[in-house]
C-alpha cells in the first residue's frame, strides 16, 4: 500500500499538473529538452506508467517536451523503475537517485547517463514539487524532512 497515493489515478492526477508546469516552465523546460531523450518511469504500488518525450516536437504549443500518463508506444532510449513513494520523496529533494540505484531501490537501463544530465536541471522542481501539492489542495502530501 503507497503511503502517498490512493491508486493509479490519484498518482496520474497529480504528476499530470506537475509534468504540464516544469515542461512549460521557461528556465528548466528548454533545459530538458537539450537532453533529447525518451524517459520511461515505471511505478510500483501504484503500478503505473510515465514517459516523458525530450526527443519529438512537443504535442501542445508552450511546452519543451510531451509526457504520456500510462503505457505509450513510444520506444525508451532509458527506463527507471521504482515505487511510487520512493519517486514521490525525490521529487521534494529527499532521495539520492545514485544511491538508490546502488542499494537496489531504484532499477534503471538505457542511457543512464543522459538521464543523469538531467539531475541538475530538475533540481529547482524540488522546491516546486511540494507547492503544487499545496495548490492542488494535497498539502497532507507534503514530506517533511525525517
Amino acid at each position: 500500500m503507497s503511503e502517498y497515493y490512493r491508486d493509479q489515478e490519484h498518482l496520474y492526477e497529480i504528476y499530470n499538473y506537475f509534468l504540464d508546469q516544469v515542461l512549460r516552465d521557461e528556465k528548466i523546460g528548454p533545459k530538458m529538452s537539450r537532453a533529447n531523450i525518451i524517459i520511461k518511469f515505471i511505478y510500483t504500488d501504484p503500478d503505473s506508467e510515465i514517459t516523458i518525450d525530450l526527443k519529438n516536437p512537443p504535442a501542445k504549443a508552450g511546452m519543451y517536451g510531451t509526457f504520456y500518463l500510462g503505457p505509450c508506444d513510444l520506444k525508451e532510449d532509458v527506463w527507471s523503475k521504482q515505487s511510487a513513494d520512493h519517486s514521490h520523496r525525490f521529487w521534494h529533494g529527499y532521495e539520492n537517485p545514485i544511491a538508490a540505484v546502488t542499494r537496489g531501490k531504484v532499477k534503471q537501463g538505457g542511457k543512464i547517463t543522459a538521464m543523469l544530465k538531467l539531475l541538475p536541471v530538475v533540481k529547482p522542481t524540488f522546491k516546486r514539487f511540494p507547492q503544487i501539492l499545496e495548490e492542488m489542495g494535497y498539502g497532507d502530501m507534503v514530506v517533511n524532512k525525517r
